[in-house]
């Protein structure tokens, strides 16, 4: 008997996403998806309220490598935006966008090799962090060594995206539980409070309930 292919099935399950077309009697109303939106920011306009003044530990390990890891980071401040489209004569709103920054207990100070700084550097722009270099000199004159300092803010970010004549919303996080971007894909009858709990649980790190929402759409590891 040949062996099951998981290498095939994850092909198969992509290409059936590509081919499938919307069936449009499943696709839910402009105005109810519309309401779902408006609901939703609603939601998180008091959520992110309540984080900036609380500045809720987050229980996730930021870790870039090469000794760069966040220590006791929380979250520090967060800003609400949306963003409105027209359709058939209507505003809606077709974006969420959450940006708020992870803070940790203190700047990263670490003294590495040139090659090694040079490396981190990549990954550190990767991840949109903000820096300084500092090249140390041995006593011959030659720079074989840096001082790498790192801010302890870290930029973030959640979009709800959605999709009007396919019903599919678009969920991406950045850096949110970790230094990467992840997509997820799911219906808008899935926008309900519960959703919107989990996606502040996860980027708490109280609970990963979100992964098991939607089907991964994309993602882009640690930066580098």
């Amino acid at each position: 008997m040949a062996e099951k292919s998981s290498f095939l099935d994850a092909l198969r399950d992509e290409y059936e996403t590509v081919q499938h077309f919307p069936d449009r009697n499943a696709v839910e109303d402009t105005a109810v998806i519309d309401a779902r939106m408006r609901k939703s920011f609603k939601w998180f306009e008091k959520a992110i309220t309540y984080l900036n003044a609380i500045k809720s530990p987050i229980k996730h390990r930021f870790d870039l490598g090469r000794g760069i890891v966040f220590e006791e980071p929380r979250f520090s401040r967060g800003v609400l935006g949306q963003h409105t489209l027209n359709v058939r004569g209507f505003n809606v709103v077709d974006e969420i966008s959450l940006y708020y920054h992870v803070c940790a207990s203190k700047p990263i100070a670490i003294e590495m090799s040139a090659v090694d700084a040079e490396l981190a550097r990549k990954d550190i722009e990767a991840a949109n962090l903000t820096y300084d270099s500092r090249r140390v000199r041995d006593a011959d004159g030659v720079v074989r060594r840096c001082v790498v300092t790192v801010t302890q803010e870290i930029p973030a970010a959640v979009f709800f995206r959605t999709d009007y004549r396919s019903g599919a919303v678009t969920v991406s996080l950045n850096n949110a539980d970790r230094f990467d971007r992840v997509s997820l894909r799911l219906s808008s009858n899935a926008i309900k409070e519960q959703l919107l709990e989990d996606v502040v649980k996860f980027i708490l790190g109280m609970d990963r309930s979100l992964l098991r929402y939607a089907r991964l759409s994309g993602i882009s590891g640690r930066p580098g």
